[in-house]
């Protein structure tokens, strides 16, 4: 009976705890935009440390313990894999545990899987750790901000996502002047075999714990848990494009060949982006671009891409989705292209990839959301969601060793580099045709459902 009423207690004083935070911006700020503003620090520091990084460890530990790149970057395949899998899930998992709990779960991951890294001397290690990644960056990322947004707002979801999502160009940003700094020196006076990577891992640890304190304390699960309801703004004065509709039952989704397109379409941006984004550094390295250089070019890449994703949310509000994939594609294969031609000598084409690459990146991380949201809608919003993250993270999975095993065989990253933009192409188009068809058939099921006094 007494520990019982013990436990009463306890969750009293939480109730009081998880009440007290709200209360201090009640009548002041709408509690919605501290979410937002926690989701923005939770992106920026678990993409931009747990993710940005990742090819500034590879060349260096590959190096230094002699690994085969293909070996090593099958920590990534794991990550994905992880990724992916919990992402399938992830309208089930979200429901029975809540926002809040996933959120604190996956830092837990997060921080087992850094630690584990900066204490791994052989490829299995890494391996492990890459899984455990996955599992801390699917519960801390785009598709737990996706349901965030979508449960505290009403519009301007797009422009929202874009913004809480362009943190991790910032965090790319912050992240690649810290760890080159931790890795090779302040001056950037150490070489690849003597860079402190374990040391790098070991001081994001610390970053993940003090943030995903922060992001606990402060993220709630709906508007309703702190007395409020989601927030809408003022459509009359301009139309948006985008799109918040009541959509499909997943029995009539899963009826509709373009939901395994464009699912089959999500898979390949994967596959073509990571492989892309995993091997450009290296990629420079081993053409003989100073590295100092190289690491300028990818601190203006982290703002730009910044920039890149608040205007992809925007671009969805304004003009649509398919307008602003098709921008977001040809800034794809323009940046595999730059890779493919560059050479010792190149100035422009490293910048090349730097601005088109942080246009392309946005299509797996602020457009995966939308694209689910407009095509079939806020019924089934959680549960498509969930399997086009799973897809576009398998395709990263089998991406970036594939690639690898390129490198390995020829020494080289180009031919592979010139496949992917023909293949690419491709893609983008077969995404468009599925889109159209897709819009075609919304708006015929919102013709039927508005009553015909509405369309007098």
């Amino acid at each position: 009976m007494e520990d019982k009423t013990e436990a009463e207690e306890k969750r009293g004083v939480m109730k009081k705890i998880d009440g007290f935070i709200p209360s201090l911006f009640k009548g002041k700020v709408y509690y919605g935009w501290i979410v937002v503003g926690a989701c923005f620090l939770m992106v920026m520091m678990c993409l931009g440390f747990g993710s940005s990084t990742k090819s500034i460890y590879t060349k260096t530990i590959t190096e230094q313990l002699d690994i085969k790149r293909s070996i090593f970057t099958v920590n990534d395949s794991f990550r994905y894999i992880a990724t992916a899998i919990l992402s399938f899930f992830f309208g089930a998992l979200v429901e029975k545990l809540g926002t809040r709990k996933m959120v604190g779960i996956g830092f837990g991951f997060l921080i087992a899987s850094f630690t584990l890294y900066s204490f791994s001397e052989v490829f299995w290690q890494f391996w492990i750790g890459g899984a455990l990644l996955g599992i801390g960056l699917a519960w801390t990322t785009t598709s737990i901000v996706g349901h965030i947004v979508e449960k505290w707002f009403t519009n301007g979801k797009g422009t929202i996502m874009g913004i809480i999502l362009a943190a991790n160009g910032l965090g790319g940003f912050v992240s690649e002047f810290i760890i080159n700094k931790i890795l090779f020196g302040a001056n950037g006076e150490l070489s690849q075999a003597e860079a402190h990577w374990r040391t790098g891992y070991r001081v994001t640890v610390i970053i993940f714990a003090v943030v995903g304190l922060i992001a606990f304390l402060l993220i709630r699960n709906r508007p309703e848990d702190v007395g409020l309801t989601p927030k809408g703004q003022d459509m009359a004065k301009k139309k948006k494009r985008g799109l918040d509709w009541e959509g499909y039952e997943f029995s009539v989704i899963r009826r509709k060949s373009y939901f395994y397109i464009v699912g089959a379409c999500m898979f390949l941006n994967g596959f073509f982006l990571q492989a892309m984004s995993s091997t450009s550094k290296p990629h420079m390295y081993d053409v003989g671009l100073d590295k100092n250089y190289v690491m300028t070019v990818y601190m203006i890449h982290s703002i730009i891409l910044l920039l890149a994703k608040i205007l992809a949310g925007v671009s969805y509000d304004k003009l649509g989705i398919r307008i602003t994939m098709a921008m977001c594609t040809v800034s794809s294969f323009l940046a595999i292209g730059s890779l493919a031609l560059m050479a010792q000598t190149s100035v422009v084409l490293p910048w090349v990839y730097g601005i088109f690459s942080s246009f392309a990146l946005p299509i797996e991380t602020v457009l995966i959301p939308l694209i689910a949201l407009q095509l079939f809608g806020k019924t089934s919003y959680s549960r498509i969601m969930g399997y086009y993250l799973s897809l576009t993270t398998l395709g990263s999975a089998v991406g970036i060793p594939i690639i690898n095993v390129f490198y390995d065989t020829q020494g080289t990253y180009k031919n592979i580099f010139i496949i992917m933009v023909i293949a690419l192409t491709l893609n983008g188009i077969v995404m468009q045709l599925a889109m159209l068809r897709a819009d075609k058939d919304r708006k015929a099921f919102l013709e039927m459902r508005t009553p015909s006094h509405v369309k007098d």
